[in-house]
């Protein structure tokens, strides 16, 4: 019998042995359920009782003795349906207090300048920053791209896109030659997007993204991580090198 579904469920191993060893035995002691599931009789009664907890175990005494008895298997679909009523109401109760989190956020900026996100999350973290703070109309620069392949994020990169252009952001990228195949192609058939090229030969392990008040440098050689820079200044030095590499990039 695959086991999966039951770990999934979230229960541990000592449950689930225990679990599959009453559905076999029916009703039984706990002498009997240890030995079945090969769970020790100091840890048998500790497991029986949390799998009472979730509804998957009940008890008779006869004779001064505790039978136990595994519930209907369908139980466990109930379960499920519990701990996704639970996981609901905990979204619920997230999003109400995401907003008081935000506006204290703001309240007490941060002193830092510079964050680090790590792995290919992180870089999506980071990315998503701009659909965040800019507005319709706003401008910003890609500059680069990793040659280390990165294709697990080639569908979230079509999907932020799509949510760029339809807030009304312009971006310019400014792409190695070598990714004229398929990013450029690619790119340029998004709305208020427009693509050119570095001169053939340039190759680069990172890339700069560069809007309103930041500049993301972002890298995916060995380790996938980014670094945001959040200062007006440092942000308006590098929009000038990005102006200046545009002029003498090729389309």
């Amino acid at each position: 019998m695959d086991l999966e579904p039951l770990r999934e469920l979230g229960l541990t191993e000592g449950e689930i042995k225990v679990y599959t060893a009453l559905v076999s035995l029916g009703e039984a002691t706990s002498g009997p359920i240890s030995e079945q599931s090969n769970v020790s009789m100091s840890k048998v009664y500790e497991v029986l009782e949390r799998l009472a907890k979730k509804g998957l175990v009940s008890h008779i005494i006869k004779n001064k003795t505790k039978y136990f008895r595994a519930s209907d298997p369908k139980r466990l679909l109930i379960y499920l349906q519990e701990k996704q009523d639970s996981l609901n109401a905990q979204e619920t109760k997230l999003k109400q207090i995401i907003p008081e989190l935000e506006l204290k956020q703001q309240i007490n900026p941060s002193d830092e300048t510079a964050q680090v996100y790590d792995g290919l999350k992180g870089i999506q973290t980071a990315r998503e920053r701009t659909l965040k703070i800019m507005k319709k109309g706003e401008q910003m620069w890609i500059i680069g791209i990793a040659t280390t392949p990165y294709d697990r994020l080639t569908p979230y990169f079509k999907e932020y896109h799509k949510k760029r252009y339809e807030k009304g952001i312009k971006c310019n990228y400014l792409y190695n030659e070598y990714a004229r195949k398929p990013f450029g192609e690619v790119s340029k058939t998004y709305p208020l997007s427009e693509v050119r090229y570095m001169p053939e030969g340039v190759i680069t392990h990172a890339w700069m993204e560069i809007y309103a008040d930041t500049v993301t440098i972002g890298i995916n050689k060995g380790k996938a991580f980014s670094v945001v820079i959040q200062n007006q200044e440092v942000a308006d030095s590098f929009k000038n090198y990005a102006q200046l590499l545009w002029n003498s990039a090729h389309k």
